[in-house]
């Protein structure tokens, strides 16, 4: 959750955006008790086909698509069976690749093949949304502004070994009695953090299961609304074939976008680097919008979750076969270690919402730990 405000010279969210699910979580009361501008989202979404928004039935064809794609997987989930949920949907017809993009990338940051059934069926439902006009980073950053944060300050070590913990620190050595560790798993699985003298095989699963999906934004700006978008408008594409995205039209109101992609195609846009985004995002807009469109796009910047080197990806979502998984991040290791982190929460896992709640639980058994 970062906020940037020297690219585009408006708050444009670097990572995390959607208040997802607000009534599971505090973050947006909290927002509005600062004073910041918390305010809903749209409901629903457009759909446009072929370079033109779609007819009233054909946004319903797909919208039904999406659901019945979504009622296939939450079955078999239901019921137990943790499967890759590609396997288990449908042929949705002409929207099936449309649906499953909407149901897989744009939502869990991976292709469906990679996706656990009873992982998407934990997941709390988001029925509604916020957004933050100062931006979510701005949100996150104020609620810190009390605490004492030193940034730049990496950990690469932490050594339960002795009976003092030691966190070894490219600006020195902390040590404590009980320590939270709230980093993604695979800044741990790379080896940019190292848990010594190991962690128990359970814990060590679970680093290697619940992985990190691909999800980037390539935002724009399009000065004077050419193609006729609202505010905060959420834009659904037919799909025909790997290229998907979505779009994220005129964020707060102004001539700031974000062309969102996730998935395969996330992860090829960012080992192929910026200007492959900027080639991607003008075809992009030339093939729904029209050159005329595309020829206004003033300033890109494209986001490179996978290759940020403190977090190696965008959010969580569990491999098939490993959802459970998740409870291993939630117990405490060695009475002295415990793990917060979107990663860290069982039905609001890819939000900052599910992220912060880890951290009050974490926080809860730290003190029960120190008595």
């Amino acid at each position: 959750a970062y906020t940037d405000n020297s690219i585009f010279g408006v708050p444009f969210d670097v990572g995390a955006h959607w208040i997802h699910t607000p009534n599971a979580h505090p973050l947006s009361a909290f927002g509005r008790a600062a004073g910041l501008d918390i305010y809903r989202a749209p409901d629903t979404g457009r759909l446009i086909a072929d370079g033109v928004t779609a007819s009233e039935a054909e946004a319903a064809e797909f919208f039904a698509a999406t659901r019945r794609g979504e009622r296939a997987i939450v079955a078999i989930g239901e019921a137990g069976r943790d499967v890759a949920a590609g396997r288990v949907v449908p042929d949705l017809g002409p929207w099936d690749e449309s649906a499953r993009f909407a149901l897989g990338p744009f939502s869990c940051a991976k292709a469906l093949d990679e996706v656990s059934t009873v992982d998407f069926t934990q997941s709390e439902e988001k029925e509604m949304d916020d957004f933050c006009r100062q931006g979510f980073g701005t949100l996150v950053a104020l609620l810190a502004a009390p605490l004492t944060v030193r940034l730049d300050t990496a950990a690469h070590t932490v050594d339960l070994s002795r009976r003092r913990i030691s966190v070894a620190t490219n600006r020195g050595t902390l040590g404590g009695r009980v320590v939270i560790v709230a980093v993604p798993p695979s800044v741990m699985t790379a080896g940019r953090l190292r848990i010594l003298p190991g962690l128990p095989q359970r814990c060590r699963t679970a680093l290697e299961t619940i992985t990190l999906g691909a999800y980037d934004h390539i935002a724009f700006d399009l000065p004077g609304n050419p193609a006729g978008l609202k505010a905060d408008e959420l834009i659904y594409f037919k799909v025909t074939g790997p290229r998907a995205y979505g779009l994220l039209a005129r964020i707060g109101g102004g001539s700031l976008h974000s062309l969102e992609v996730a998935g395969p195609m996330a992860r090829d846009l960012a080992e192929a680097g910026e200007d492959a985004a900027r080639t991607f995002l003008m075809e992009a807009l030339t093939h729904e919008f029209g050159a005329r469109t595309a020829a206004r796009v003033g300033r890109v910047h494209a986001t490179n979750w996978v290759r940020e080197p403190w977090a190696l990806g965008a959010f969580s979502c569990a491999l098939p076969g490993y959802a459970h998984m998740r409870r291993a991040f939630m117990e405490v290791v060695s009475e002295r270690l415990i793990f917060a982190g979107e990663h860290a929460h069982e039905t609001l896992w890819g939000s900052v919402g599910g992220a912060w709640l880890s951290g009050e639980r974490a926080a809860r058994q730290a003190l029960g730990l120190l008595g």
